[in-house]
């Protein structure tokens, strides 16, 4: 039994060391980033949020958001790739997020969170 154990840790340290890219996980300081982009998008009351053809309050989309997060923050280093891998689109249908602002058209989510991000960033 403890040679089993020794050897299934040894095949998980192999493992590591062959795919470190896949060992990843947000910083505390990229945690807080994403956070703060979170917050600063909850506080945008106006904007409608528009997942698979459907509209949402800004709210509802900021909790999906954050059910995002928890399901894939082990595999992040950073606030840009929380963007660029799960807050641009859906996962399941593959189709990009989109938001309105008051008055405006549709348009692609991903730009507008990214600078969103950048804002948020400027203002720590």
């Amino acid at each position: 039994m403890f040679f089993k154990i020794i050897l299934s840790f040894g095949l998980v340290l192999g493992l590591m060391a062959a795919f470190p890219d896949r060992v990843k996980a947000l910083s505390q300081e990229e945690s807080a980033r994403v956070e703060a982009f979170l917050t600063s998008l909850s506080a945008q009351k106006d904007l409608v949020f528009i997942r698979n053809g459907r509209e949402y309050k800004v709210d509802r989309a900021v909790s999906h958001l954050r059910r995002k997060l928890r399901g894939s923050e082990d595999s992040l280093t950073s606030a840009e790739e929380f963007i660029d891998r799960v807050a641009w689109g859906s996962s399941i249908s593959g189709e990009p997020y989109y938001i309105r602002r008051p008055g405006g058209q549709n348009e692609p989510a991903k730009p507008f969170f990214t600078e969103l991000l950048k804002k948020t960033g400027q203002g720590q």
